[in-house]
This record gives structure tokens, sequence and C-alpha cells, in this order.
């Protein structure tokens, strides 16, 4: 095993995109209001599934609701002809434009791009106009990214099963509420080719990629070396902990998984405070050559709708088996009137772990 800690004022992925991906899955799985019946939930909403992250690249999920069958199921379809604005505090508003890549081509919704990275300790606005669905909009704070100054790792045995046991000291800011998320998920690779072309990485395994090199290939310094290349799936990996001050720890009994850990300052306001928690292991190395990847085990400052946007998730989750899901309420966002899901910030610190041997 073999870990990777980018520095702290770079970019800590290539393209983080699994965020937008569970934001996705996440409302498909939560979509049904409580006391609602198909006739009153309203067709052709504007739904944002969005996690803006600091240092990453703008990337925003948006789509529209579309009740199927009887009605009682809503799933997304794409919205390319939308008119989509982000505005940085105190700065400039850019225009996002639909991207037609071939990583997004699956997804249920269109994804907004702009070539500008998001900034830590920053607000930033949403505005989402549509010829025919109207005006949505929405604004949240990125945190700073936080301190932490320990982590810790060793495998141990949990519950019977073999994990990873993890403790991160951190520093949390005084003065003001601050909100943590902890999550551990499983970027799945395939074995590649890249090569460097004045200073720029590109992927060889892309009609693109393999057109340049053709044309490029007998210039001096360039040449290919094997690579691995995401294929834009990702496997959460459960989490446990037996952490009283955790806010899962009045969602749930303990000796139960998380897809999420969530810890607010309320006891430790200004102080340094240490959480452990476990990873299930049985994923780490894969029994199938697909099922090849890396570990990402993130800890996160975000802020207060994003937080308690998927705590409220990660309790429902909690219910699935005691509850009908068609009972299950919807997460509140905090997309204005007229529109769904959830425009959020977060600033994270990440670890990376290789178990597989991907070559």
């Amino acid at each position: 095993m073999h870990t990777k800690q980018p520095p702290y004022h770079t970019k800590q992925m290539i393209n983080k995109s699994w965020w937008w991906i569970s934001m996705i899955l996440l409302i498909a799985g939560a979509s049904c209001k409580k006391g609602f019946t198909s006739d009153q939930f309203e067709d052709d909403q504007l739904v944002i599934l969005a996690e803006i992250s600091a240092l990453d690249s703008v990337k925003v999920p948006i789509g529209k609701t579309i009740k199927v069958g009887n009605g009682s199921l809503i799933r997304f379809e794409k919205v390319n002809d939308a008119t989509v604005t982000l505005t940085e505090e105190n700065s400039r508003t850019w225009l996002l434009q639909p991207s037609y890549a071939w990583q997004y081509a699956g997804n249920p919704t269109t994804i907004f791009t702009n070539r500008k990275r998001y900034k830590a300790g920053t607000r930033y606005s949403i505005e989402v106009k549509h010829p025919t669905m109207g005006v949505v909009t929405a604004t949240t704070q990125i945190p700073q990214i936080p301190k932490w100054t320990i982590v810790d790792t060793s495998t141990e045995t949990f519950q019977g099963k073999k994990v990873l046991a993890v403790d991160i000291t951190f520093q949390d800011p005084a003065g003001k509420e601050d909100y943590y998320i902890i999550e551990a998920v499983k970027e799945l690779l395939k074995p590649g080719r890249s090569f460097f072309y004045r200073g720029i990485r590109y992927d060889y395994n892309t009609p693109q990629g393999k057109t340049l090199y053709d044309q490029v290939k007998n210039t001096p310094g360039v040449y290919l070396f094997n690579d691995t290349v995401s294929i834009n799936k990702y496997l959460r990996l459960e989490l446990h902990t037996q952490d009283a001050a955790t806010e899962n720890a009045r969602l749930d009994n303990l000796d139960n998984p998380f897809r999420r850990l969530f810890l607010t300052d309320k006891t430790f306001d200004g102080q340094s405070y240490t959480i452990r928690f476990y990873v299930d292991k049985q994923f780490f190395i894969a029994n199938e050559p697909m099922q090849k990847g890396r570990v990402h085990l993130q800890f996160k400052a975000a802020s207060k709708e994003l937080f308690d946007y998927l705590l409220e998730y990660e309790k429902y989750k909690a219910d699935f088996g005691s509850i009908p899901a068609n009972q299950l309420p919807s997460p509140r966002g905090n997309i204005s009137k007229g529109g769904q899901g959830i425009f959020g910030g977060s600033a994270k610190r990440e670890r990376i772990y290789y178990f597989d041997q991907l070559w």
C-alpha cells in the first residue's frame, strides 16, 4: 500500500466527478415527498445538483424532473437550453456552457462547465434561466480548507471486518459554527497510455489524443508512457465510528455502517479535535480487473446547507427497511421556489491510497 497526498495549494485530484454522481443517486433515491401524491408532485422542475468545492473546476449538473409510469417515480432529463450564470462575491459573473464531453454522456443531467476554478472562503451564487421552466437561484459559501494536523492509519478488525482505522486530528476555527463531513470512495481505473506535448499531458486512449500523437510522435521528448484512466465510476465505502459526538449517533445505532460521517464543532469550537473511524476494506483489493482503482479518503469542511442536505439523506438511508420508500420526504435543499436540489459549498483535504496492482 502507498499513499499520495497532494500539496495544500494544488488541485487534489484530476477531475473529481464522483461528487455529482453521488448527488444524482442521492436525489433519485429520495425523490418522493411524505404526504404527497403523484398528482401533487410538479413536473418539469429545474434541478441543480452541485457540490462546489474549493480548487475544483466549475461543473454544475442541471436537469429537470419527469414523472414516469403512474407518476409515483421521478427521473431526470437533460436540460441543454438553459442560461446558467455563476457569480463570485465582489467579482464578475461567468456564463456556463453545457459540456458534451464523453465522460458526461451517460449522466441523467447536463453538466454546465467553465474553465474557472472555485476559491476557498468565497461566496457564490447561481442563476438558471429556462424558456419554459422559469428561473431558479441559489447561493452558498465555500469554507476555508480545513486544517488537519495528523492523519494516522492502521489495519484493524472491527465487528469481524477488516477495516482501515483512521485518526484525523484537526484544528477548528474559533468563533463560528463549523460543519464537517467524512467520505470514502473507490475510484475505478483502467490501464491506459498518455504523453506530454508542450508541457500538457494528453490521454492517448481518446480519438483526439491518438490523432495528436500521430502528428507529433517524432517530436523530441514526446513518447507514450503507461498510465491509469478513470472510468468515472465510484464505489462508496462503508464507514463506522464509535464517536458519540457525531451527528450519526443521533441518527442510528453506531454499530451500523454509514455512507458519510457528520460532525459539528458544538463541543470543541476553536479547539483541536481527533475523530476516529473505520473504513470497510471489502473493495480495497479488487477481485476482478474492472474493480481496480484507488481509494479516496476525504475530510471536508461544508456549508450548512450542504451539511444539512446530506445529513437528511443519511437519515433516510437509515430509515430504509422500516419506512416505505414512497413515504420518505425529499431532502430540503437551498434552490429557490420552483426548483429542487442543492447548491452547496465544501473545501476538502484528501488522502489517496493505492491497494490494487494497477499494472
